[in-house]
């Protein structure tokens, strides 16, 4: 599962994802960062690709909205 996620803060995204991974049990590999603005406040944009079984990368979507990160919509 290949995601975009947007994080305030230079290290908040690669702590988050260590969190992820700790908790879950998947794994997570970084394919690109950004840093970018969102209204007026300074992102960082990782984009990551999650491995693991099915249930885990749901429950790890779960997670991620829980957390209040967000998802950027891919382009179709």
């Amino acid at each position: 599962m290949t995601l975009d996620l947007v994080f305030v803060g230079a290290d908040a995204g690669r702590a988050t994802l260590g969190q992820l991974s700790s908790e879950l049990g998947v794994s997570f590999r970084l394919l690109a960062q950004r840093e970018t603005t969102m209204e007026i406040f300074p992102v960082s944009v990782l984009t990551v690709e999650l491995s693991g079984d099915a249930p885990r990368l749901h429950e790890a979507s779960r997670w991620i909205a829980s957390r209040g990160v967000h998802r950027l919509a891919t382009a179709a």
